[in-house]
């Protein structure tokens, strides 16, 4: 990913590799190659790689370096990692200390993987390199926002059920979302273009549209940010129903960014989804909104 003919360049531009999965290859399965700047690497499955993740970076001498950013992937069978001096890297398969095998996951075959991609672009719906449900490492990842259910993100390309791909992204300063507030660029960490900086008051809220193919349960996954003291209290109201009560509590500043995940019911077809302040304090910062129906 990358690569500038191992010439440095202060203006290189970032990439940012996630939910890619690589097998088989004689070289790097996921390579640096030769990269000036650390590329993100999030939620990546590599099997039977050499190696499967390869960091071979330069820095502003031209000498080779460790470059990227490395969180919740999975290396397994090959040679696991090359070049990770100067990288960072946590939250991963050879990290954690997890012991790796076959039963980790529903099936390791490598073969249909040429199969037609989803109707989104996503990967085909196959059980190869899919956590099996009895593996050790789901929920062992750490929040990028990125969408994922349960108490953290799972290791690897695919979120424990394995037939269920990335969810809808809801970002809160894009139409048809609604923010009674401003739309704020003063945080960093937020994603897209801003974050909804509601009004400090009891009702102001944040709202989002989202689509359901069926009625059913859904995961929300709401992105935010509070950097006062103390949490902050909303209803989640479904379709004009209260479905549940939130606590947004404080995550020690405005810059840090975590998900809240609840579920709630969907109708066939489209929804609002409200996060409505109970108190005079108002929202914490809202990124997004995703929807992992």
């Amino acid at each position: 990913m990358g690569g500038f003919g191992a010439e440095y360049d202060a203006g290189a531009v970032k990439h940012t590799v996630r939910f890619s999965v690589a097998f088989l290859n004689k070289a790097a399965g996921f390579y640096s190659n030769h990269h000036p700047v650390a590329n993100d690497y999030f939620n990546n499955t590599s099997y039977g790689n050499r190696p499967d993740f390869n960091m071979l970076g330069i820095d502003s001498r031209g000498a080779a370096v460790g470059r990227g950013n490395l969180r919740n992937n999975i290396a397994y069978t090959g040679t696991l990692t090359s070049n990770m001096a100067g990288t960072s890297s946590a939250y991963n398969s050879w990290d954690l200390g997890v012991t790796l095998s076959d039963s980790q996951f529903q099936s390791v075959s490598t073969t249909g993987w040429d199969a037609p991609r989803r109707a989104d672009g996503s990967l085909p719906t196959l059980p190869h390199l899919r956590l099996a449900a009895t593996s050790t490492l789901i929920d062992k990842g750490v929040d990028v926002g990125l969408p994922y259910t349960g108490r953290a993100p799972d290791l690897g390309a695919f979120e424990q059920p394995g037939d269920t791909p990335p969810g809808q992204r809801h970002e809160a300063e894009t139409a048809p979302a609604v923010c009674q507030g401003t739309i704020d660029t003063n945080w960093a960490g937020f994603s897209g273009s801003g974050f909804c900086n509601g009004d400090n008051a009891t009702g102001a809220h944040a709202q989002f549209t989202a689509n359901a193919s069926t009625a059913g349960t859904a995961t929300l996954g709401i992105r935010f940010a509070n950097g006062a003291g103390g949490a902050r209290a909303a209803n989640l109201v479904v379709n004009g129903s209260t479905v549940a009560a939130v606590s947004f509590e404080s995550t020690g500043a405005w810059s840090t960014w975590v998900t809240k995940t609840v579920t709630v019911p969907l109708t066939a077809g489209s929804n609002t989804i409200r996060v409505d302040p109970t108190t005079t304090a108002g929202l914490p910062n809202i990124d997004y909104l995703d929807v992992n129906a």
